[in-house]
């Protein structure tokens, strides 16, 4: 297991390590641990559009950082340390970035998902416990013949939330929910970069396609991503994160890009994970940026896709090192990430499904960023948001299940 002691002489703000994936030749991304093997005939079909449009994104096999090179773990764990992450053939290569070296590598260097990167749990047979945190406030009343509120109400609530949530904590806010016309949203923050929230959309991509490669006979690496599905939600781990990112894109990241596109869109969420191919420079999947407002968006028909409750049910199960904001509703199902933007700013985000007073699962996102630039500062923020939402969410139309899809 990584070690997750803060680095003799690194500094408590948040400026430390990267954990982004740089892009790679195509000769070498085909090495990687967890491409199909065995599955490319029963996969054509499922490749579909997506291989096309790769294809096509032809200036994308162009990175900007040298080969050889990587940002090691996405932020620093929360007790400050850096996880570790050896080279991957020349796919992956590490640099820890502080102040100085932030301002070298701005617009080069984006993260993949805060701190979190170096914890490995291998070996552990159990995931870990589900989430007890204090059951949503009701204060008894029957809610059942209660008119649901406007939009207009709910989102009157959701400035209140943020503006509140911003002044008492120095921190900026990013929320939003799901309202009857679509996603609302309050606060300063929506757009930003994914950090490790996008291993939710990677995960079910992977869990739609070992099921496409087992209904059609072929062998599937099942049981190796099935762990490494485990470490990238319970764990949040990195590298095997990488893995399934690999094994979606049949070892290049840009044929991933454009099937985690494709699977987000068919989810109902409208965001491009390939933009950054489509624009001649690939960072690492980390730097997706993702609209809070296309999260709910996301969230609200994860449930409609094949396999896609196995994922959440991890998301039930985040290490308690990890357990901010949204940990504090219990039964909720979220998925963190956080890290060090370009520009220095420190962010922690999360989506997830929370339960409401009557346990239907309702899609929400938020995101913090602390003004003082600390870590401790941006993780308060998520609680004091996080527990307040449960008053907000009441009456909130709840996400899609398999029976409205």
């Amino acid at each position: 297991m990584a070690s997750n002691e803060r680095p003799d002489g690194a500094p408590r703000r948040s400026q430390g390590w990267r954990g982004m994936y740089t892009g790679e030749p195509e000769s070498q991304a085909g090495a990687q641990q967890g491409a199909t093997a065995g599955a490319q005939a029963a996969d054509e079909q499922w490749q579909g559009t997506a291989a096309t449009q790769a294809d096509g994104a032809q200036a994308a096999g162009k990175f900007d950082l040298p080969a050889g090179q990587y940002d090691e773990p996405e932020g620093q764990p929360r007790s400050g340390g850096a996880g570790g992450r050896g080279a991957r053939g020349g796919v992956v290569a590490g640099l820890a970035v502080g102040a100085a070296v932030l301002a070298i590598t701005v617009g080069l260097v984006m993260g993949l998902s805060g701190g979190e990167g170096g914890v490995e749990k291998k070996g552990e047979e159990s995931a870990p416990a589900a989430n007890t945190a204090a059951a949503p406030y009701n204060d008894g009343t029957d809610g059942a013949d209660a008119t649901p509120p406007t939009d207009e109400e709910q989102q009157a609530k959701l400035d209140k939330l943020a503006a509140d949530i911003a002044k008492k904590n120095n921190v900026q806010v990013g929320v939003a929910i799901l309202g009857e016309n679509g996603p609302l949203h309050a606060g300063k923050l929506n757009e930003e970069g994914a950090w490790s929230t996008i291993k939710v959309p990677i995960a079910g991509a992977v869990e739609e396609k070992l099921r496409h490669v087992e209904a059609h006979g072929q062998p599937a690496p099942r049981a190796a991503m099935e762990a490494d599905m485990d470490a990238a939600i319970h764990y949040s781990d990195n590298d095997a994160a990488f893995r399934l990112w690999m094994y979606v894109g049949d070892g290049s990241d840009r044929t991933a890009a454009y099937k985690v596109r494709d699977y987000m869109h068919r989810v109902g969420d409208p965001t491009n994970a390939a933009k950054q191919f489509e624009d001649g420079v690939y960072i690492g999947f980390g730097a997706i940026k993702w609209k809070l407002t296309n999260q709910v968006k996301f969230m609200n028909g994860f449930r409609c896709m094949n396999g896609s409750d196995k994922v959440l049910t991890r998301m039930e199960h985040i290490i308690p090192e990890h357990s901010y904001g949204l940990a504090k509703i219990k039964g909720a199902q979220f998925k963190g990430g956080w890290g060090p933007e370009p520009d220095g700013r420190f962010i922690y985000r999360q989506l997830g499904l929370v339960p409401g007073p009557n346990g239907e699962m309702t899609p929400v996102a938020i995101m913090a960023i602390p003004n003082d630039g600390l870590e401790p500062t941006a993780w308060a923020g998520a609680d004091s948001l996080a527990k307040k939402l449960p008053d907000v969410l009441e009456g909130a139309p709840p996400a899609k299940t398999k029976d409205d899809c």
